[in-house]
């Protein structure tokens, strides 16, 4: 660099120093004041190390000091502050002894500075409810929330609703093992919730909430199979077992005239083929064609489920 270097330099610094005063002006002192230095320090990276004072003294130029404060004259320019040799608990000390004097913003300053460096934790949002949870429960946004209570209900309700996917998947494997509708293969919901409450990144919220949408419709569904399932069997019997029934299916004439007989003969063969696993049987493929047919969008409302004819 030339002799003449230094100058230019100030200036140019000088005039982002000053771009930089304006820009922050609404900003607390010690806020800007560590601006002004983080720019000085960025620009000092490109001068030598051997020729940093120099051009220091070049941009002290550039800021006479009576002009800064305000004042002229020689007595303006206060003596140089002697180098201490304090120790950093010691300037501490009267960090703490000085904070009465700071600003509200000087102090939010300075607080976020030290959870940045890691001296101060962030603060913990505690728990908290959707607004649209709140809402459902008749809870206002404003309402503070018992933190102890929300934790206990949150353990039950995960108990809760555990134990419930356990048994629901259960009861559906044990009815109809050979159904489409099956179990996400994988770690249960309990091993899962707790990677995921653990913060293993390799679960997402969406895989929670579509194991938990998944045992919600299944539930739902076999609920919804549980009412029609008596009338549907009962339909389905009588279409079988009823008189006329029977008496449409005798035929008559031949050498046995007796239509009574003949109805009696066909109720015997009918029922002799009847037995307790038969009618299990039956009553559960209803509840099971009855919830796949909810699971898979073809039935709404309260529709009949398809007959399931007895194996008679």
């Amino acid at each position: 660099m030339t002799a003449s270097e230094p100058s230019s330099w100030a200036e140019e610094v000088a005039g982002r120093l000053r771009m930089l005063q304006t820009s922050f002006a609404d900003d607390a002192p010690i806020a800007r004041a560590e601006y002004l230095t983080e720019e000085i320090e960025r620009s000092l990276k490109e001068v030598a190390a051997s020729r940093r004072g120099e051009f220091l003294d070049a941009l002290a130029c550039c800021f006479p000091l009576p002009e800064r404060m305000g004042v002229s004259g020689p007595d303006a320019i206060p003596a140089p502050i002697a180098a201490t040799s304090r120790t950093a608990e010691e300037l501490a000390e009267d960090l703490v002894d000085r904070l009465p004097e700071l600003t509200k913003e000087s102090r939010a300053w300075l607080v976020e500075r030290f959870r940045l460096l890691g001296l101060v934790a962030a603060p913990d949002p505690g728990l908290d409810l959707p607004p649209g949870l709140r809402g459902k429960l008749g809870l206002s946004l404003e309402q503070t929330l018992d933190e102890e209570r929300l934790t206990k209900l949150l353990a039950a309700l995960l108990e809760m609703v555990a134990t419930l996917d356990n048994v629901v998947w259960s009861l559906w494997k044990t009815m109809a093992p050979k159904s489409a509708v099956q179990r996400e293969a994988g770690d249960g919901l309990r091993r899962t919730v707790g990677r995921y409450v653990a913060g293993d990144r390799e679960v997402a919220t969406l895989q929670i909430n579509q194991m938990l949408d998944k045992t919600r419709q299944l539930f739902a569904s076999l609920l919804s199979a549980i009412g029609p399932t008596g009338e549907t069997f009962a339909r389905h019997h009588l279409e079988t077992f009823a008189p006329e029934k029977i008496r449409a299916t005798v035929e008559t004439g031949g050498f046995l005239t007796n239509l009574e007989q003949k109805c009696w003969r066909r109720y015997v063969v009918l029922a002799s083929e009847l037995s307790g696993p038969l009618i299990e049987k039956q009553i559960i493929d209803t509840i099971v064609n009855y919830t796949e047919e909810i699971l898979s969008g073809r039935r709404r409302g309260g529709e009949l489920p398809s007959p399931v004819r007895p194996a008679i």
